[in-house]
Formats: C-alpha cells, sequence, structure tokens
C-alpha cells in the first residue's frame, strides 16, 4: 500500500488549527485505486487550500473519508466549504448534543436540564453542528468514532 500524507498549515501559535490530507492506494493497480482521507478541516477562511489540494495534486473530485477528531472551530469550521464543494462519502464526527441524557445523568444537582445542556452545547460547537446539517442534507454518512470501528478493509481502525 502506498500513501501520501500532508499537513496543510492553518493558522499560527493558539490561533493554529489542525488540517491534514492523505491519500493511499495499491501501487500495483495505480492511482485509480486511491482512496481520500481528510482529518481536521482547519478554519474557513483557509478551506480552499485544502480544496486545492485534492484537486490539483490528487487529482480528485471525492474524497472518501472524512474525520473531524474533535468538534471545535479550528479543526471543523474548514470542513463546511469542503462539503460544499467536493462530495465527501463519509463523515465521523462526534454529536455531544445527541448524548445529552447521558451528561445529564452525569449531575447529581439536578440543577442542569436537557433542554440547557443542548442548547449550551450547540452553541459552543455551532460548526460542528453546521456541518452534521449539511452532510445530512448532503447524503454523506455519517457516524460517530466510537472504540471498535473499523473501515476500508480493515485498514483503519478506532
Amino acid at each position: 500500500m502506498a500513501y501520501e500524507i500532508d499537513y496543510i498549515p492553518v493558522g499560527e501559535g493558539d490561533k493554529g488549527g489542525d488540517c491534514i490530507a492523505m491519500r493511499f492506494w495499491d501501487p500495483l493497480i495505480g492511482l485509480s485505486s486511491q482512496k481520500v482521507v481528510v482529518i481536521d478541516g482547519g478554519y474557513k477562511d483557509t478551506a480552499e487550500l485544502l480544496i486545492n489540494l485534492i484537486r490539483n495534486v490528487y487529482g480528485a473530485e471525492k474524497i472518501d473519508l472524512v474525520i473531524a477528531t474533535h468538534p471545535d472551530m479550528d479543526h471543523v469550521s474548514g470542513l463546511l466549504p469542503v462539503l460544499e464543494e467536493i462530495k465527501v462519502e463519509n463523515l465521523i464526527i462526534h454529536k455531544p448534543w445527541e448524548h445529552v441524557q447521558d451528561i445529564k445523568r452525569s449531575f447529581l444537582n439536578g440543577k442542569l436540564t436537557v433542554s440547557g445542556i443542548k442548547n449550551d452545547l450547540e452553541e459552543s460547537l455551532g460548526s460542528a453542528s453546521d456541518l452534521e446539517d449539511m452532510a445530512l442534507k448532503k447524503g454523506v454518512i455519517i457516524n460517530e468514532p466510537f472504540a471498535g470501528m473499523t473501515g476500508f478493509d480493515g485498514k483503519m481502525h478506532v
């Protein structure tokens, strides 16, 4: 299996974000067998760097898998333009707003409400929520990254 990993600079210092693109392929078949994976997308204003890499270097108009390692803005906001412009097959993203009941059970004082926690999470994690909405609209398969998940015929493990 041949592979290429590209780290794309997004921001600087404590304003830096993360954006990694990679592709892998069977060298006996050639690049026609390539799979494209994006790990985090950095910020919205640097998304064009990622889009250009995928189109112009990888020669691809499809991303097989997008992984959002965690739903902070510096990891997911740059994925919004990517989903707008390039076909994405699969998205792996944490969706804490869907686990509010489990979170609430962690608080014994009873002062928190499910709707209050959900609203706070969706507000503070707006880019991740917007990414989920866009993926649903575009028909992207969405999964959460729980232990034991595998992909690409066992080549990827969580």
